[in-house]
């Protein structure tokens, strides 16, 4: 896995919670509500269901809550992990950068505002400070 790549993984992770999240809403709602009569062409099951149709999006919210749970333990370690990679460059200005753009997952503009630089400066100590970086994918 190459440098950048392994600095995304928190990002990544971040972006499964939040559409972990939106399922789990979906799930909510969908167990929340009842559904109307199905009129129209029967069909014949031979071991029909007894239980209604929404407990099934219960089991499916309950499930999600659980994956999300383990995502959001992920994500701290993963956290922890890019924190302590980026913690190997010894330039604070570089760190900065690498910690607005991985951790905080800002543009090259909003970083170049942060820390005063233009965006060609902000991208060229950024690629300085990848070459720095020391990762342990052990």
């Amino acid at each position: 896995m190459d440098k950048k790549t392994y600095l995304c993984r928190y990002h990544n992770i971040l972006e499964k919670i939040e559409k972990k999240k939106q399922y789990i809403d979906f799930c909510n709602e969908r167990a929340s509500s009842i559904p109307g009569p199905v009129y129209g062409e029967r069909i014949n099951n031979p071991s029909p269901s007894y239980e209604a149709p929404f407990v099934r999006w219960i089991y499916k919210g309950i499930e999600a809550e659980e994956e999300l749970e383990e995502l959001e333990k992920k994500a701290g370690l993963v956290r922890i992990e890019i924190e302590k990679a980026i913690n190997t460059v010894k330039d604070e200005d570089l760190q900065m950068i690498l910690t607005y753009r991985y951790i905080d997952w800002l543009t090259w503009s909003e970083i170049a505002a942060k820390v005063y630089y233009s965006d060609k400066t902000v991208r060229r100590k950024h690629d300085q400070a990848i070459e720095l970086i020391k990762i342990d994918q052990a």
